[in-house]
This record gives structure tokens, C-alpha cells and sequence, in this order.
């Protein structure tokens, strides 16, 4: 027998209760959400057991959670740092799975919307080279792959994260103002990125048909994983290392002159920490 959506509720909100983290991850997936596979939840364990010891309401996080989040995020159990690439990885799950509840209706506000990565999370992580990337954006296009083509010049020209193109819905893009709404601003986007949009928008129907499809997602990636693997396969065709995710959003604070709003920033200070540390980060070889 299929669940009610009550019962669905029920089941996530004992198990977020109970920190039974294979319940969640499992029921999530059966209805809609990403895939409980063994990286998803070793990314998440440390989280939900520092949860469980520390009696931190993860369904209703108290005034202090991002505080909480950051010292669980950048440690690891025994009490060591964490590497850069594991407090990523933990942040990105954690991302993914509100996003989860959020679509279930078990939760309306999104619980990490104003949380700051630490400084030592992205800042010395090399950037991949501007020739790499319109390698990359070149081959989607050879391709003939308009998603991908619209995902890196959402990510590369004005740093769109990841949860956000896999998010993004027909509603929050304007045509007629060429303004994508976003987190927490809305986005005036440039040419290029509004031609790829607008070939993804021509393939659903046209503007004219928008109200009728306005509630679909613009892409077609379940996961961060699904992503990455379709940037990492057209990496090969390009005859360039991987080039990830998070560096390709990083890029565009390094190679344009945005605006706080047009980067996604709600916040003038982080906005100008972010961008000082994408400038100052050296390039890579694109070997990743």
C-alpha cells in the first residue's frame, strides 16, 4: 500500500526526532528525493550523531545553528580538522537533504539560507583556467546539450550554486526582463546566458506557454551527482581534466565584474570576501 502523504510526514519527522539517518535518507528517496547512496550518508553521520549527543532539533534548529553547524562541520568526531573537501561534501548533503524536506512540505524555510562557508572551505582551492572553460562550454554546445550549456553559464558568468539550478523552476525566470530570481536576489543575466535559457524555454513551448509549465524544474539533474558526472563526461569529450562544480561557480567572481545581487549575495561583505578569495586563488591545471 502507497503512504499517505501524512504517513510520509510522520515517518521523516520521527526519524529526524530520533536522528535515524538511513530512515530519512530512504524515505526521502522513495518519494522524490535525491539517492540514499553510502556517500550521501557518510557526508551526513557526522552531523547527526553530533545532533544526537548534543540534543540539536534538526527539524526546528535553534537560534544558534549556524554557529553549532560550523564548529560540527569543520571538525571531525575524534576532534581533528576536517579537510577542506570533507566539510564541502558534508555542507552539500546537508543542503541537499533540507531541500528534500522542503519538497515533502515538512519544513517551508530552508534552514541554511543565510549560512556562510568558512573561509577555509573554498579559499586555497585552485581555480580552473578561463581557456578550460570555454573548452568546456564549447563542447556542450558541439553537443547540442542546452541544459548543460544553460547550467555552466549560470555557473560560470554569475555564479549560480549548484542547489540553485537544481531548484530552479520555469516560475523564478522572467524572459521578458531577463531576470532569473534567486535564493536570496534576483538576477539580471547576461546574453549568452539568456540565449541557453531561452533555448531550454523554446524546447518546453516558448514564452507564450510559460504559465502552463511554470512549476517544472528548468533542469533535468536529480542530484549534485548527476551534475558532476555530465560536466565530468563532457570534460573527456573536451580533452581537459574535471573541472568541478564548485570551481566554475567560483570562476565567475574572478573573471566579471558582478554585482552582490548578480552573483547571488544578499550580503555586501561576504560578496567582497568571496570575490577577494576567487581572485587570489591560483589557477589550475585542470586535472582535478
Amino acid at each position: 500500500m502507497t503512504p499517505t502523504p501524512d504517513s510520509v510526514a510522520l515517518t521523516l519527522t520521527q526519524a529526524l526526532k530520533g536522528y535515524d539517518l538511513d530512515t530519512l535518507l530512504n524515505t526521502l528517496a522513495a518519494h522524490g528525493g535525491a539517492r540514499a547512496t553510502k556517500q550521501r550518508r557518510a557526508n551526513l553521520v557526522r552531523v547527526f550523531r553530533a545532533a544526537e549527543s548534543e540534543h540539536v532539533n534538526l527539524l526546528v534548529p535553534p537560534d544558534d545553528f549556524h554557529p553549532w553547524l560550523r564548529r560540527t562541520l569543520t571538525t571531525n568526531e575524534n576532534g581533528t580538522p576536517a579537510k577542506a573537501n570533507s566539510v564541502v561534501s558534508r555542507l552539500s548533503a546537508l543542503r541537499t537533504l533540507y531541500r528534500d524536506l522542503r519538497g515533502q512540505g515538512l519544513i517551508h524555510t530552508d534552514p541554511l539560507l543565510d549560512y556562510t562557508a568558512p573561509s577555509g572551505e573554498t579559499g586555497k582551492t585552485p581555480l580552473p583556467a578561463r581557456a578550460d572553460i570555454e573548452a568546456l562550454i564549447a563542447e556542450a554546445r558541439t553537443q547540442k546539450d542546452d541544459a548543460l550549456t544553460a547550467a555552466l553559464l549560470l555557473l560560470t558568468h554569475h555564479a549560480v550554486q549548484v542547489t540553485e539550478i537544481l531548484t530552479a523552476r520555469w516560475s523564478a525566470y522572467q524572459p521578458d526582463s531577463g531576470t532569473l530570481l534567486r535564493h536570496r536576489t534576483a538576477t539580471r543575466l547576461d546574453d549568452p546566458t539568456l540565449r541557453a535559457l531561452d533555448a531550454l524555454l523554446a524546447q518546453q513551448g516558448g514564452p507564450m506557454q510559460l504559465e502552463t509549465f511554470s512549476g517544472r524544474r528548468i533542469f533535468p539533474y536529480d542530484t549534485q551527482d548527476a551534475l558532476r558526472l555530465r560536466i565530468f563526461q563532457t570534460c573527456q569529450r573536451a580533452g581537459i581534466g574535471f573541472l568541478p562544480p564548485s570551481g566554475l561557480r567560483r570562476s565567475a567572481l574572478r573573471d566579471y565584474p558582478l554585482q552582490a545581487a548578480d552573483a547571488g549575495y544578499s550580503n555586501p561583505l561576504a560578496f567582497e570576501r568571496a570575490v577577494a578569495l576567487a581572485r587570489d586563488a591560483t589557477t589550475s591545471s585542470g586535472t582535478d
